[in-house]
């Protein structure tokens, strides 16, 4: 019979540190009452015997402490991968998402800290080791600002979930809005309210950052109406109100689903919303006023985020994932002054 590999407990851990259980307990969360030097020390020693936590008897302490508020669970990194070190703070859904697995984290115990994967002078593998000495394996990936990406990163000791499609390579698992579902909600609720001939308008590039899911709804939805109502989907390579006035001269739709283009982008066109058509945003932000759509969800999809990835930590399931997972988040409907109900 094979020999079964005997799990590295505490006890072990503690005895070769020459520490007490509890001191090690703690400085394998980073908790600040154990002394740094002390926590690098007993972090080595972990890591030389092969300490893995026991993913069965974590959740049970933490149904144990589940009523007597958390404890200090340990810290998670926020790993911004985009050229810019400012680009969690400069878009709007990037922030709403930071918020969302901000409070999450909180509520599980764990304090979180942002890293820049191109920090000058410190390669990936630098910083990993960083990582690793101050005792953070948990990664928050951001987004790279472009489809089809790939992340130089040594992945292998850490766990890691992203947002959205940007980083293609590796394949990690992910966390996204519905684009699909949100495109249905905002085609149902056109139709209910007595629309026939529903346009799209979309940029061509933004799209394929979606995996061009807007777009797939809507042909969908369009093999389900007569042709007569068919409205040809507007893809294009760059905001031209010359384009969009044409598009719409030549269809007509009473509603115009958009991806980017607000009211006043139609009005630019010479599109006056909603006395000539209306109009729902497909990607509605909380300071779109006025304007009717889907809430994309990304002050929720922070904290799917979290529970994504902290239940990697539990599982002690580390680098690149064999079989991904991309939890979607359904967006929410707002009414608007753009979408006047009949």
């Amino acid at each position: 019979m094979a020999d079964v590999k005997k799990r590295i407990t505490i006890a072990e851990v503690a005895r070769r540190a020459g520490v007490s259980r509890t001191a090690v307990s703690y400085a394998l969360r980073d908790d600040p009452n154990i002394a740094v030097a002390t926590r690098e020390r007993i972090r080595k020693v972990a890591d030389a015997l092969g300490y893995r936590p026991d993913p069965t008897l974590a959740k049970l302490m933490a149904h144990l402490h589940g009523g007597r508020g958390r404890r200090y669970a340990g810290k998670l990194a926020f790993l911004n991968v985009h050229e810019d070190c400012d680009y969690w703070r400069d878009v709007p859904a990037l922030s709403d998402f930071r918020r969302s697995a901000e409070t999450r984290a909180g509520e599980l115990g764990y304090e979180t800290e942002e890293f820049w994967l191109y920090e000058p002078g410190r390669t990936p593998k630098r910083l990993a080791q960083m990582l690793i000495a101050r005792g953070i394996r948990g990664l928050v990936v951001g987004s790279t600002g472009r489809h089809g990406s790939v992340v130089d990163f040594p992945w292998a000791k850490f766990a890691a979930v992203t947002v959205g499609y940007s980083v293609a390579v590796p394949a990690l698992h992910r966390v996204v809005t519905h684009h699909y579902r949100n495109t249905r909600l905002a085609l149902a609720k056109a139709t209910a309210d007595g629309a026939r001939k529903i346009g799209l308008v979309t940029g061509r590039d933004a799209e394929a950052a979606m995996e061009d899911l807007h777009l797939a709804a809507f042909l969908a939805y369009q093999q389900e109406v007569p042709a007569v109502q068919r409205v040809p989907p507007l893809r294009r390579d760059q905001a031209s109100p010359r384009e969009l006035s044409e598009w719409f001269a030549r269809h007509r739709p009473d509603v115009v689903l958009s991806t980017a283009d607000g009211v006043d982008e139609f009005a630019s066109a010479g599109i006056r919303v909603p006395q000539d058509t209306a109009l729902v945003k497909l990607l509605l932000w909380a300071d779109d006023t006025g304007e009717a759509g889907v809430l994309p969800g990304y002050d929720r999809l922070g904290g799917a985020a979290v529970n994504l990835l902290t239940g990697q930590l539990q599982h002690d399931e580390w680098g690149v994932p064999a079989d991904p997972k991309i939890v979607q988040v359904e967006g929410r409907w707002r009414e608007g002054a753009s979408f006047p109900r009949r």
